[in-house]
């Protein structure tokens, strides 16, 4: 017998209480691994905050992307199609114009229509050419537009962002066709920069029936999709790479440069460099005597400017050897500051004390800003540019001046007046192009009698030489073959040291304004 035994046998009744006596719960598994509980809990909890960031929300239509904080300010952004009309990143500076727009597309009732503004909203400084304040003008173009004081009632305004290097235009692309029937889409208007992401994004919403009226994209292969074929629902407001190219040739020609050296951007991803290049290379009457390529790539250590600004300071000797009187530059404004600090602090050339720059439109971003143009070796800067507040007075010798300046006060009355945007908000011209771009969307919602989306192109192949859209930057009529806009005034603008912009000469498309009769003077 055990030792518990004999005691239990000595105690009567101990059997029974310890057989009988309350029960023995086990702890349960929280009780029992609280501390686990706890770590779980908090890792779970951590987990929801970092995907969810509650702070840090994109509205409907949108998706969240992380950005770099150091550029734009914010650890995100959002890309897609801003329905509510919200913040695109953590203090937005859109936001006063995004709840202007939720205001009126509240009001706008159930009978409505909708424009898109597709841009890249939350510019990189590190990465994009396109500075921010270009973008709000053309926000404020498009307010315009779709809004004038005795406007058709029902136009809603969207805007979609594809983000840095239109990187995720395909989300872009597949919110705007998942709301076109619903929104009644009429077209997608703006479209950014040239660029084959761009290209990609055009090309995707023609496929799905959904028309596109760029205002900024130059770049003559913007309306053939990266295969080669031709985007049938594809029109441009502003003019092609070919059409400033010209103009540009035209100007150089007339001045009397002889010697021409072109420096330009080969990156496969920018259209607008590559096609403005070609397009130089075909139409200037003056030999090209040396020519310059440059690429550029995302880069971790540095910005594109200070990477540039030391690749074009070692063609310093090159530059000084070619000797020209003239460096027509195909690339973008961002670049072309680089180019211009390199001319003007690394040494003077022996026979080279000046140099007159010429480019295209793309050089609006450089306005406004101090530019290094008299120092070591002086620069004259000119830029075909695609609007300019004053070009009007450039043109008053033609019997059609009234009607274009007349259409044009009307566009500053609304500015200024209906909306209180400042005047000097236009002077790069980014309001005036993206005004005439929705008003062209406009006019299609006005005659349109389908609020389908698909049925949109062939109202606005109808906007010809024979109905044409008034606008700012004179009349909006495209090309039913190419959907390019036909007749294009381009004024040919200097910028000056303190960045001021000063009007040189005014010329057109095809060398006159907009012909009305039935075969658009073909």
């Amino acid at each position: 017998m055990s030792w518990l035994d004999s005691l239990r046998t000595r105690m009567p009744g101990a059997r029974e209480r310890v057989a009988t006596g309350p029960p023995v719960r086990p702890h349960g598994w929280a009780r029992r691994h609280r501390f686990l509980l706890i770590v779980v809990v908090i890792v779970l909890v951590g987990v929801t905050v970092a995907v969810t960031r509650p702070w840090e929300s994109c509205g409907a239509g949108l998706h969240r992307v992380s950005a770099d904080e150091k550029s734009t300010g914010s650890s995100y952004v959002c890309v897609g199609l801003n329905l509510d009309s919200g913040p695109l990143r953590d203090d937005d500076p859109l936001d006063p114009l995004e709840k202007l727009i939720k205001g009126r597309n509240e009001a706008a009732g159930e009978n409505f229509k909708t424009v898109v503004v597709l841009e890249n909203l939350t510019p990189d400084p590190k990465v994009d050419s396109q500075p921010f304040p270009f973008i709000r003008r053309e926000v404020q173009g498009a307010i315009t537009a779709a809004w004038p004081k005795n406007g058709p009632p029902g136009i809603k305004l969207l805007l979609a962002n594809y983000g840095s290097n239109a990187d995720h235009w395909r989300v872009a692309a597949e919110e705007i066709v998942a709301a076109a029937a619903a929104q009644r889409i009429v077209a997608v208007t703006a479209v950014g920069n040239s660029s084959e992401n761009s290209r990609a994004l055009v090309a995707e919403l023609s496929r799905h029936g959904i028309a596109t009226i760029g205002a900024t994209p130059t770049a003559d292969n913007m309306n053939t999709d990266p295969k080669g074929a031709r985007i049938e629902n594809f029109f441009r407001a502003g003019p092609t790479n070919t059409d400033e190219a010209r103009a540009a040739a035209g100007y150089i020609s007339a001045h009397g440069f002889r010697r021409v050296m072109m420096i330009q951007g080969i990156s496969k991803e920018d259209t607008y460099a590559t096609t403005l290049a070609e397009a130089f290379q075909n139409t200037s009457k003056v030999p090209v005597v040396s020519t310059k390529t440059y690429d550029v790539k995302p880069y971790n250590d540095t910005s594109r400017e200070v990477y540039l600004r030391g690749l074009f300071s070692k063609w310093h000797n090159d530059i000084c050897g070619a000797k020209p009187d003239l460096i027509y530059f195909a690339g973008r404004g961002l670049d072309l500051g680089a180019l211009v600090a390199a001319l003007a602090g690394d040494g003077a050339c022996e026979g080279l004390d000046s140099v007159t720059v010429m480019t295209g439109d793309d050089a609006s971003t450089l306005a406004g800003k101090p530019l290094a143009l008299d120092k070591d070796i002086s620069v004259r800067l000119r830029y075909t540019a695609l609007a300019y507040p004053d070009q009007w007075d450039m043109f008053t010798s033609d019997p059609a001046h009234p009607t274009y300046k007349k259409n044009y006060d009307n566009f500053v009355a609304e500015f200024t007046g209906t909306h209180g945007f400042p005047k000097a908000e236009l002077w790069d011209g980014a309001a005036m192009i993206e005004h005439d771009a929705v008003a062209a969307a406009v006019e299609a919602a006005v005659q349109n009698v389908s609020a389908d989306p698909v049925s949109v192109p062939d109202v606005l192949r109808s906007i010809d030489c024979n109905s044409p859209v008034p606008g700012a930057t004179g009349f909006v009529a495209f090309d039913q073959a190419t959907g390019n806009q036909l007749d294009k005034a381009l004024p040919i603008l200097s910028i000056d040291p303190d960045g001021s912009v000063h009007p040189v000469d005014l010329v057109w498309s095809r060398g006159r304004p907009l012909n009305t009769k039935p075969d658009c003077g073909n």
